[in-house]
């Protein structure tokens, strides 16, 4: 089965996306690490989009995802960390635009999630990369809300950041993202709108979890 949860920056589908992989015993794939992993490289290469591109095909890159976990290596160096650094994060929705570094992710998420139970989030799943995925749910909130959460997770790790700034990049990624030509950030016609705006953790979770076992239970009506 596979489950795609797409929304904006912030919104929380990271951390939904590896609650419902981790309750459901799917494995969790993490789209955005894949661009921040194309990120990373093309600030190593000094920016140079050229040469980002030439490498598309022997990247050196490689994703490992499992219940709950992502993580990514450069040949055999670890950059899990790195790839969350501001210098990553002010520059993946530039690098994420990119239509030869799409088409890179978007063929790296269909072989990772072939013949897999997955729980995959990203921006443009339900509508350009699995548009016949067996659930879809766009998981929305106001930018206020989306900016509190994102600040509040970057001071737990000790990051020296104001609301004011990382409200600024969530609305700057907000703009790029959903006018951006090739694939932008909208909500595919069949996807669930989950507005998070008001909800407690637990309750977004229990709701997705709820269509995937209404979906299940439906699948094995259908084979008996």
């Amino acid at each position: 089965m596979i489950i795609v949860i797409d929304g904006p920056a912030g919104a929380g589908k990271s951390t939904t996306a590896k609650e419902v992989a981790r309750r459901t015993g799917f494995d969790y794939v993490d789209s955005g690490a894949m661009y921040r992993g194309f990120t990373y490289l093309y600030l190593e290469y000094d920016q140079d989009r050229t040469r980002l591109i030439e490498i598309l095909d022997n990247h050196g890159l490689r994703f490992e995802f499992h219940i709950t976990e992502a993580r990514v290596f450069h040949g055999k160096k670890d950059i899990t960390s790195d790839i969350r650094s501001d210098s990553v994060n002010s520059r993946v929705s530039e690098v994420a635009a990119m239509e030869e570094v799409r088409n890179t992710v978007r063929q790296l998420l269909r072989d990772v999630s072939k013949d897999r139970d997955v729980v995959l989030e990203g921006r443009d799943l339900g509508t350009v990369v699995f548009p016949d995925a067996d659930l879809k749910f766009f998981l929305t909130a106001d930018p206020g809300a989306r900016a509190r959460r994102r600040y509040d997770e970057r001071i737990l790790k000790g990051e020296q950041v104001s609301l004011e700034q990382v409200r600024e990049n969530v609305e700057t990624r907000d703009r790029i993202d959903s006018t951006r030509d090739i694939a932008p950030l909208k909500k595919a016609d069949d996807a669930v709108e989950i507005d998070s705006t008001f909800l407690s953790f637990e309750e977004q979770v229990t709701r997705i979890l709820k269509y995937i076992r209404n979906r299940s239970t439906a699948a094995q009506g259908s084979i008996s």
